[in-house]
């Protein structure tokens, strides 16, 4: 999902360029709003996501949900930039602050966890990743 996030981007910049005219920037248009309902859809789950099944603790997959949330705002925010589209900017705005606080959340999250001796959940140590499993001897 991530190509098509830069996909994205592009179309926006594109779309947005005097250049294209007629059936083309139709069609580059449509394909940029279609790749943005995608996007957004998206957008959706992974927030869902991370609202149903919260992680206090710190987990480095937490960035694999961070890093969409921001193209996600970034190419709402270009696409919104492009004339006849306005509309999109306002919630590009609100997903962008969405995004950031989701980004200032995570690294606090490892700070809590690593550094202020956090807990994991139900109270144990933290989770461990799968490269601390794997480099642990066994009995």
């Amino acid at each position: 999902m991530a190509g098509s996030r830069r996909h994205l981007l592009a179309g926006s910049k594109l779309t947005a360029c005097p250049l294209w005219t007629g059936g083309a920037h139709q069609a580059l248009r449509t394909a940029t709003l279609v790749l943005l309902g995608l996007a957004l859809a998206w957008y959706a789950i992974l927030l869902t996501a991370e609202v149903v099944r919260p992680r206090p603790y710190y987990d480095v997959r937490r960035w694999a949900s961070v890093f969409p949330l921001g193209m996600t705002a970034v190419a709402c925010l270009s696409t919104g930039a492009a004339p006849h589209v306005r509309g999109l900017h306002t919630l590009g705005v609100v997903l962008l602050w969405v995004a950031v606080a989701a980004w200032v959340l995570t690294p606090a999250a490892f700070v809590v966890t690593r550094v202020g001796g956090g807990a994991g959940p139900r109270g144990g140590p933290p989770p461990r990743s799968p490269s601390d499993l794997a480099a642990t001897p066994r009995r």
